[in-house]
């Protein structure tokens, strides 16, 4: 051999260049048109997330979020191993590096794909989805222990909400806990709980038990009955107590901009009840998806 030894590609030197910016081993081994096509396809898949999320709340978008989600990581984890593989099959080559084999070059492609990775991470979870588990029982059946949902923030600021969705809020007495309730009063409305009867403008809310067929086993709890109620055009399942609500509430007028809001657990959940109406500006996010179901995967998917 007429060259150093250090110009031989290490294995491991190669892995960990691909683990910290896609396509970097394969340009440390020479390889620089697959390792460039890597990068450029690892720049693009993010903002296909981005585009998915942005679509809109349905079972299809959350798999195909979730199949790109697993191709990122799959690819970046492929671009690794391959970077390593390529290198150990020039162990025996003494390479020659070229202009674009310095340490310079190196710095400079981590310098700008891993902030941008990193970066737009956290852009999501701060602008666009954010996950979240749910601690407790407060939204059975609708939601139960051990579920994972996303939740949609994208413009949340000046986002119109409906009877009967799903928010993500700031605790108001504890803005650093975030609570999971619904919404059944809007701006303007009033709203009053008479013998366990929720009643939205003088007019009670329409229910009916849960057929046998239709309950789940998050619906099975000793001294409650689960019913659907319909707020707007919407329908969901709630517990109520067998014998009775005793959380009533007077007659009271959700103030502008602010929303009233309930645990479908209704005797189990800490809610605008006692807190009052949640300001527009404490929500965090719209429920959209269940996307790790706590007990049965019959549940996964757009959370209504």
């Amino acid at each position: 051999m007429t060259t150093e030894m250090s110009h031989v590609r290490k294995p491991s030197v190669a892995m960990w260049l691909s683990t910290f910016c896609c396509g970097l081993g394969q340009i440390y081994c020479g390889r620089v048109g697959r390792g460039l096509v890597m990068y450029c396809l690892s720049m693009m898949l993010w903002p296909l997330v981005a585009v998915t999320i942005f679509s809109g709340s349905t079972t299809v978008v959350l798999v195909v979020l979730t199949v790109l989600m697993v191709a990122v990581i799959g690819f970046n984890i492929w671009s690794a191993s391959d970077a390593k593989a390529t290198a150990r099959s020039m162990a025996a080559i003494d390479f020659e590096p070229q202009e674009y084999n310095r340490p310079l070059v190196y710095g400079l492609m981590i310098l700008t794909w891993f902030p941008y990775v990193i970066g737009l991470a956290l852009f999501l979870r701060a602008n666009v989805v954010e996950a979240f588990a749910l601690p407790s029982s407060s939204m059975a059946p609708s939601l139960i222990p051990g579920d994972r949902i996303l939740t949609n923030k994208l413009g949340i600021g000046t986002a119109s909400f409906s009877h009967g969705d799903l928010v993500v809020f700031r605790n108001p007495q504890n803005r650093k806990q975030n609570f999971i309730k619904r919404i059944v009063g809007l701006p303007g409305e009033t709203v009053e709980i008479k013998a366990g009867q929720l009643l939205i403008n003088d007019r009670p809310l329409e229910r009916k038990p849960v057929p046998a067929a239709d309950e789940t086993s998050s619906m099975n709890v000793e001294g409650r009955q689960a019913v659907y109620e319909w707020s707007g055009d919407r329908r969901y399942s709630i517990l109520i107590d067998r014998a009775g609500d005793n959380a009533d509430i007077p007659k009271q007028t959700v103030p502008a901009g602010s929303y009233f809001v309930l645990g479908d657990h209704r005797g189990l959940s800490h809610d605008s009840r006692e807190f009052g109406a949640v300001s527009h500006g404490e929500i965090v996010g719209l429920v959209v998806y269940l996307y790790w179901p706590g007990d049965s995967w019959k549940r996964f998917g757009a959370v209504r």
